[in-house]
C-alpha cells in the first residue's frame, strides 16, 4: 500500500502508485490521512481501480465542526458547495 498525508486531486498520489506498478510493485490500496472528497478525485481513484482509506475527511470535518459549535448551520451549505467547485468558487461568472 501507498501512504500519503493529503488527497486533493488525487493526481500525485496516482501518479506515485503508477510509478510502482511500472516497476513491478503490486499495489493494493492507498491510505491517507486526509481528503477534500472532490468528485474529481473520487472518480479518479475509482477510474485507476486503486482503493481510497482515509483518517478523516472534508465532510466528517464540516460534521464535527457543526456539531461542536464551530461552524453555524447555515454555512453548511456553502462549505459544501465549495468542495464541489473550490477553483471556481466565490468567483463572479
Amino acid at each position: 500500500g501507498v501512504v500519503e498525508d493529503l488527497i486533493s486531486t488525487g493526481g500525485s498520489s496516482l501518479a506515485a502508485v503508477d510509478a510502482l506498478q511500472k516497476n513491478g510493485a503490486i499495489v493494493l490500496g492507498m491510505v491517507a490521512i486526509f481528503s477534500y472528497n472532490f468528485i474529481k478525485s473520487i472518480e479518479a481513484f475509482e477510474d485507476a481501480n486503486v482503493e481510497l482509506t482515509t483518517l478523516s475527511n472534508y465532510d466528517a470535518l464540516i460534521d464535527v465542526a457543526s456539531e461542536t459549535g464551530y461552524i453555524r448551520s447555515e454555512d453548511i451549505d456553502v462549505l459544501k458547495e465549495w468542495r464541489f467547485s473550490p477553483s471556481t468558487w466565490g468567483k463572479n461568472e
